[in-house]
């Protein structure tokens, strides 16, 4: 019998990790994404600022990330394969996105044009070695989201016109107008090998698609670095007998500073959380996209939104930081193992009974 973690959560995406350090770039909460971005991530764990990316010559919108992230996750299920190919059905692919509602032309034309974005735009990674993970101080890597996309049954005298360099052929591949793909058009996309990589590597992070796709704005971007952050500490916990309980425990780990593990006795049944105390610094706002002058009370809300959405977040609270009046730290605690699993399957439990989308639900914190 398969490990439960390869069935929860059950629509998923995948982000590689540096990406979704740097998720700034799709700028996911602006209306009108502008043709260059620049994001920070998080700071690393020794206290240094990590990595700084730039996206230049695309637009890359919130659709753009959806439609990367599940690309990857495709490329994941079907093996990772030589080719770094997948091979889809437009339809299918934004029946991915929104579920039943993804049979319209219009979002299929939004598939399209994100897929557009991501061949347009290069990211320059700096401070890293996208192929060995290793720090390189100064080293600037120009990168592709995407290597190529195609139309395969309607474009084949494109593709054989771009092979004898017609400049015109060529620049249609590289645009992929809407006009040249119809409702049952084959589609391949192809990763760059730095991405298709490290899939292959699992160095990046399954995410729910749900929850994903719930998200609005600065707590989807958020969300993400926080899943793609590899600061976590893991504990282990007695399990708790109610939600009151659990929520004490896990306020004892980061409000008291505890390090390593609480031990259950011998016989008695545990829990694996993992916390995650942020000092609340200009480089740890600016990582978050948050710079303007209410920027704690948009990480409240946007800590609100992501407990009320994501059921495996058991606390994502702004604190006062020990002995200071004007210093403030994020306390984050989240279900690891086998215990999210069960937060999974209570939420999709929630969702099944529920008639609205995740991200208008209640939290159901009594689910532990």
């Amino acid at each position: 019998m398969a490990p439960p973690d390869e069935h929860l959560p059950l629509h998923r995406s995948y982000v590689e990790q540096r990406i979704g350090q740097l998720v700034g770039i799709f700028q996911i909460d602006r209306q009108r994404p502008a043709d260059s971005s620049q994001a920070r991530a998080l700071p690393a764990t020794d206290g240094v600022v990590g990595l700084i990316a730039v996206a230049d010559g695309g637009k890359l919108s919130e659709t753009a990330f959806n439609v990367w992230t599940v690309g990857s996750q495709l490329f994941k299920e079907s093996g990772c394969p030589d080719s770094q190919r997948i091979d889809f059905n437009l339809s299918e692919y934004a029946r991915r996105l929104w579920g039943e509602n993804g049979k319209s032309g219009t979002l299929r034309r939004r598939v399209a044009d994100a897929i557009t974005e991501l061949l347009k735009t290069r990211v320059v990674v700096v401070g890293i070695d996208p192929y060995t993970l290793e720090p390189a101080e100064g080293s600037s890597w120009e990168l592709s989201l995407l290597e190529a996309a195609g139309v395969r049954s309607e474009m084949a005298p494109v593709f054989e016109a771009a092979r004898q360099n017609d400049r015109a052929a060529v620049a249609r591949l590289a645009s992929l107008s809407w006009a040249s793909a119809d409702e049952k058009a084959t589609w391949s996309m192809v990763l760059p090998k730095w991405l298709a990589d490290s899939v292959r590597c699992d160095q990046g992070v399954i995410l729910d698609y749900e929850v994903q796709r719930a998200l609005r704005g600065s707590a989807k971007r958020i969300w993400v670095q926080l899943e793609s952050y590899a600061g976590w500490r893991t504990h282990r916990l007695p399990r708790p007998g109610s939600p009151n309980e659990l929520q004490q425990l896990v306020a004892g780990l980061t409000d008291r500073g505890v390090v390593g593990t609480i031990e259950p006795a011998d016989g008695e049944a545990a829990v694996s959380v993992q916390t995650l105390v942020l000092d609340l610094d200009s480089d740890v706002y600016e990582a978050f996209g948050l710079t303007h002058g209410n920027r704690k009370r948009s990480l409240e809300n946007a800590c609100a939104s992501i407990l009320a959405t994501d059921q495996t977040y058991l606390r994502a609270e702004v604190r006062l930081a020990p002995r200071s009046k004007r210093r403030f730290e994020l306390h984050l605690a989240r279900a690891a193992g086998p215990f999210r699993q069960e937060r999974h399957r209570s939420a999709l439990r929630a969702r099944s009974l529920s008639p609205t989308r995740p991200g208008q639900e209640k939290s159901v914190r009594e689910a532990a």
